[in-house]
């Protein structure tokens, strides 16, 4: 496994196969692990690769994705997202590369064992990774090209095949390293034309399409609310688990701390259907995820299913205009799922009086906290004053009782109220909604002297009626008060 991104893969199974052939082509400066052959070395091709196409200057036309680091100036040109059929999403960009040196994608992720890609559904809380070609192990659905090098100034066409979120979708937000992640609309099939790539005809296994987002905000003194989506749940109209109710409870109870508490499952409907009806399923639904809850968590806790049918939407059915309001309606179409117990919270986000502070020397601040459907985006940069590399321990893997270097914590004004970076439930490749990986430019977990990284994540909103909050960050000793702006 390439160890930019090491440990950022959603489950195990995914680690048998990335020990093997991942490494990809290493870039001056940036060592290899050891005993990791380059990406492509003894493995099947899916397709013929394309050479790079001349490239584009930053700004080019289109979605573009900019550099998360001043030191890595890699940037993903004319984004786009065109149905295929009604099961697949194809994702195209321009990979750009903007350095001196030769880079191919697939040193930072963006290959076929790997698969640094995640889109993000954010009013269906759904996260999806790129769809595996059956019989060849873990290769993905993309670009036989992703371990070609691309010469400094120009760009080569990268494609990757998703499953198809709802016909309702019109949007999806789009992470792939080392760049910030964009909003892109999904567009009809055809339109506009894809580029040409045998990978797009290759047979599709969609066992690992989508799954849910598990998000907690969490109260001073144990109390944790997870909000999960009812479309991944459950089927249409009905109150049965799906598989991927399973995996994104399992994720759930993963988050839980203390041994004993209340659980309380609160069941939410869209406005659609009459009022007895949304009742009686909400009901059905929150009984079925209390259920399943009490087998995973055991009889230490007391638990209490609730419906409360369409009376507590969290945004707008309809809009201004009357018309339907399909991302509004997919919000409310919830179960909430209140979880509270005697632990204490996690580890503070700030330094201790006497602690050392891990990222010495280096520079942070806030520069952005945004609203996108019921979720906070938050960026903050670390910059490297200095003239020689500095070392920047930013954990990819948050843990539910300790707050590591770099991790974003949200908090309301109070401090009562606060939220860590969301995670996608297994079988999903890529859980973290954030950074994904830690080569920032110089090597892994280290910025240049005079660097800039720009680091992001998706949370929830621990305080959705306010104007601003306070961030803060792993390793860092201040709080940093931030306003709150609205998103696109």
């Amino acid at each position: 496994m390439r160890p930019a991104l090491r440990g950022v893969l959603a489950c195990a199974v995914v680690l048998v196969f990335a020990l093997v052939g991942c490494a990809g082509n290493a870039r001056p400066g940036v060592p290899q692990q050891l005993g990791t052959p380059r990406s492509g070395t003894g493995s099947p091709s899916l397709a013929p690769s394309g050479g790079a196409a001349p490239g584009a200057p930053s700004g080019a036309d289109g979605i573009v994705a900019k550099p998360a680091s001043s030191a890595l100036p890699i940037e993903l040109h004319n984004l786009r997202l065109v149905r295929q059929g009604s099961d697949e999403l194809v994702l195209q960009f321009d990979f750009f590369n903007g350095t001196t040196e030769k880079q191919a994608p697939d040193n930072y992720g963006i290959d076929r064992v790997q698969r640094g890609l995640l889109l993000v559904d954010l009013p269906r809380r759904t996260g999806y990774s790129v769809l595996s070609v059956p019989n060849t192990g873990a290769w993905g659905k993309m670009s036989a090209n992703v371990d070609e090098n691309v010469e400094p100034g120009q760009s080569a066409t990268v494609t990757a095949v998703f499953g198809a979120p709802p016909a309702e979708t019109t949007s999806m937000l789009v992470s792939v390293d080392p760049t910030l992640p964009v909003e892109v609309p999904v567009q009809p099939a055809g339109s506009p034309a894809l580029t040409p790539d045998p990978i797009l005809t290759a047979p599709t296994d969609e066992s690992r399409a989508s799954s849910p987002l598990v998000c907690g905000a969490t109260q001073q003194g144990g109390q944790t609310e997870f909000r999960l989506p009812s479309d991944v749940l459950f089927a249409f109209g009905s109150a049965a688990l799906s598989p991927a109710a399973q995996t994104a409870l399992d994720s759930l109870v993963a988050q839980v701390t203390g041994k004993a508490g209340t659980v309380i499952a609160q069941g939410n409907t869209d406005s659609i259907g009459d009022d007895p009806s949304n009742q009686r399923l909400s009901e059905q639904r929150a009984g079925a995820v209390s259920q399943l809850l009490q087998q995973r968590l055991g009889a230490d806790f007391e638990y209490t299913p609730v419906g409360f049918g369409e009376t507590r939407p969290i945004a707008p059915n309809t809009n201004p205009d009357g018309s339907d309001n399909p991302d509004g309606r997919a919000q409310n179409r919830r179960v909430d799922v209140v979880v509270k117990t005697a632990a204490s919270a996690p580890s503070a986000a700030l330094l201790q009086p006497g602690q050392q502070l891990a990222n010495e020397g280096l520079k942070a601040s806030v520069s952005e906290v945004r609203r996108a459907d019921g979720y906070l985006i938050t960026e903050y940069q670390v910059t490297n004053p200095g003239t020689e590399q500095a070392r920047f321990d930013y954990s990819v893997e948050p843990s539910k009782d300790v707050v590591g270097d770099g991790e974003l914590t949200v908090l309301d004004s109070s401090g009562q109220n606060y939220a860590k970076v969301c995670t996608v439930a297994a079988p999903v490749y890529f859980a973290l909604t954030g950074t994904m990986g830690t080569d920032f430019g110089t090597g892994l977990a280290k910025i240049p002297g005079g660097a800039t990284a720009t680091i992001w994540g998706l949370s929830p909103d621990p305080a959705p009626t306010a104007t601003s909050v306070n961030v803060q960050i792993g390793g860092f000793p201040q709080s940093f008060p931030v306003t709150v702006t609205a998103g696109q």
